[in-house]
């Protein structure tokens, strides 16, 4: 059989349910370990200064990784009457990831770094840019109903990379060097694996630049693109605030503080995915009262959740951090128990943040993350030049709260709007 020109029909019946079911659960947990990863290789083979200016390159790079991305990957994937070809996607590829190399010059300049932290800075933002190509045949998988070859390419990419980042350090201590060799590795498997193996599902001619369906599939995946830039800036709003008037070491606690405020929302997205379905049926066949209760249920469920790792970090959270990240957080914990807390809060508002979207009001989120981020500017940098890392934790927690509250405003004046039409 030869592949098929766009219906994906060879191999896609080859590969069972369970094995992708395997592989894209393997390759989600190993992309969201990536950064845990790479921040404690750094801190445990450079130190804690140096895990500093990477965390604030990385965070930058994550920035910058919306961009490339520019949210056409979900919006390819499920382009289910293929109003868009492959060689379209292909060259919006090109188009956004160009983009981001032009972007991140230009922002990570804005910082005014000294020539070491742009050279990270910099290095980062390649690193990440792969990961950004990588999107458009995990999206072309994706599409083709194999998310086990987009997870399986994840896994492998990612854990190849970061082994080699982690030997390169060893060998050298260079940050810039091993964030280089783990890009070249990354570029190097797209083009020996993902590339010949979408070749064997479809033909794929070369990238369509076409100005007009530029211009549409731009205008189609806009306001996601906005709402991931901001969550993403949202995140970061602590972190420049302590580039600004903090330390490096200061910088690193908070990131090491930061990073299991992620298993919250984590945890969240087992239950809610398999809950979207059915809240997109209940809304269409105008069943509102099980509708409401699913999201009454997942909120309840993520307030347990937070509970739950709270009380887990009040006991163990710091012991296990520092034998974790090898640093010492003696007198951390409040500060830990906040960042959770806001956590927990921006996990909520990712229920608010998906009953929008099915709805079909999701134009809305920009007004919650705009509110919350200018919030969050407003009081980063005095709440981290008076209390340090707690400052920070406090910052992040009242933006994620700001969130919490926008979303569930809009929500229900959306929802009851809606529900009378």
């Amino acid at each position: 059989m030869t592949p098929d020109k766009y219906n994906g029909c060879m191999l896609c019946s080859s590969a069972s349910h369970k094995r992708i079911l395997i592989w894209n659960a393997a390759g989600s947990a190993v992309y969201a370990a990536s950064s845990f990863l790479m921040l404690l290789i750094v801190v445990r083979l450079c130190g804690d200064v140096e895990a500093g200016i990477f965390s604030m390159g990385y965070a930058i790079a994550q920035l910058m990784l919306t961009i490339g991305i520019f949210e056409s990957t979900t919006y390819f994937a499920t382009d289910a009457v293929n109003r868009f070809s492959y060689e379209q996607y292909l060259a919006f590829k090109i188009i956004t990831c160009v983009l981001m190399v032009i972007v991140s010059i230009v922002y990570v300049m804005s910082f005014g770094f000294d020539a070491h932290k742009a050279a990270v800075a910099y290095a980062l933002c390649a690193f990440r840019l792969f990961e950004a190509l990588s999107q458009y045949w995990f999206g072309a998988f994706q599409k083709l109903e194999r998310l086990d070859l987009g997870g399986f390419s994840c896994v492998w990419r990612s854990v190849i990379a970061i082994v080699l980042f982690a030997g390169v350090l060893i060998v050298n201590g260079d940050v810039v060097m091993a964030t280089v060799v783990a890009s070249i590795s990354e570029a190097i498997w797209i083009a020996a694996y993902d590339v010949p193996r979408l070749r064997m599902l479809v033909k794929i001619g070369a990238p369509d630049f076409s100005p007009k369906v530029q211009g549409k599939i731009l205008w189609a995946c806009l306001p996601m693109f906005i709402g991931s830039f901001l969550a993403a800036y949202l995140n970061n709003v602590s972190k420049y605030a302590i580039n600004d008037v903090g330390t490096e070491q200061m910088q690193t606690v908070f990131n090491v503080l930061f990073m299991p405020a992620f298993v919250i929302n984590l945890f969240l997205i087992f239950f809610m995915r398999p809950s979207l379905t059915t809240l997109a049926r209940h809304w269409l066949n105008r069943e509102f009262a099980p509708f409401a209760r699913i999201i009454v249920r997942l909120l309840v469920i993520a307030a347990i959740i937070t509970a739950v790792v709270e009380g887990l970090c009040a006991v163990i959270g710091i012991p296990f951090l520092e034998l974790f990240y090898g640093i010492s957080l003696d007198g951390y914990l409040p500060a830990l128990l906040v960042v959770m807390l806001g956590g927990g809060l921006l996990s909520a508002s990712n229920v608010f943040y998906n009953g929008l979207v099915v709805i079909r009001a999701q134009h809305t989120v920009l007004i919650g993350y705009i509110i919350a981020i200018v919030i969050a500017t407003l009081v980063a940098a005095p709440l981290v030049e008076a209390q340090g890392v707690m400052g920070a934790c406090i910052a992040y927690s009242i933006a994620c709260a700001a969130l919490f509250v926008t979303f569930a405003l809009i929500f229900v004046v959306s929802a009851l709007a809606k529900k009378k039409r």
